[in-house]
């Protein structure tokens, strides 16, 4: 369960508005006065079954979230970390998690991409006429090679492909790594 879930499973729109407005029973809903108008008749809504409220002075409406937001001032990440509070829910386990899971994956494109850079690297020492464009063409020397790791792409088309999946490396780490493209139903390198 995420945190948004887990708050609105333990608070009900109505406990959390009750805070700041004075609510009237009205069948099954409730009322109040709009806090962003000045008004003498009730026109603020809230629908317990729905979990939504609704300002009909204002034309406003939303959710608990919402609410808290227009209400405090804030933004979602202010609203969702009240809210937290208010629900008893330590958001920081929430975050740990999801940060460690993004924290990890990032872990494994940067070592997709460091392992692709040193293949191509390797590559362009086997393939003479491509090291002789670069040296004699461009006319870099090797430490200029070596300080920009300056590789050369076999033309195979999954030459890399092959290589990294070797590895270990999955096809989705690979294409959000930006090496990897589907062509044709296929994998295929992006560098070719």
């Amino acid at each position: 369960m995420d945190a948004v879930e887990d708050i609105k499973s333990r608070l009900s729109i109505e406990d959390v508005i009750a805070d700041y407005l004075e609510l009237k029973r009205s069948g099954r809903n409730f009322k109040a006065l709009s806090p962003f108008t000045n008004e003498k008749t009730p026109s603020f809504m809230i629908s317990p079954e729905k979990q939504i409220w609704h300002d009909f002075s204002s034309g406003k409406g939303g959710n608990m979230f919402s609410f808290v937001m227009e209400v405090e001032g804030v933004d979602f990440k202010g609203a969702l970390e009240l809210l937290a509070r208010k629900a008893g829910i330590d958001i920081s386990d929430y975050r740990s998690s999801s940060h460690k899971n993004t924290a990890k994956l990032k872990e494994r494109l940067f070592e997709a991409l460091e392992q692709a850079t040193s293949y191509y690297q390797r590559q362009l020492t086997k393939h003479d006429e491509a090291l002789k464009y670069v040296r004699q063409k461009r006319g870099f020397d090797k430490q200029t090679m070596l300080d920009f790791r300056i590789g050369y792409a076999p033309e195979d088309g999954q030459a890399l492909y092959k290589h990294l999946s070797d590895k270990g490396f999955k096809d989705e780490e690979l294409q959000k790594a930006g090496l990897n493209v589907v062509r044709y139903n296929k994998q295929s390198d992006m560098f070719r």
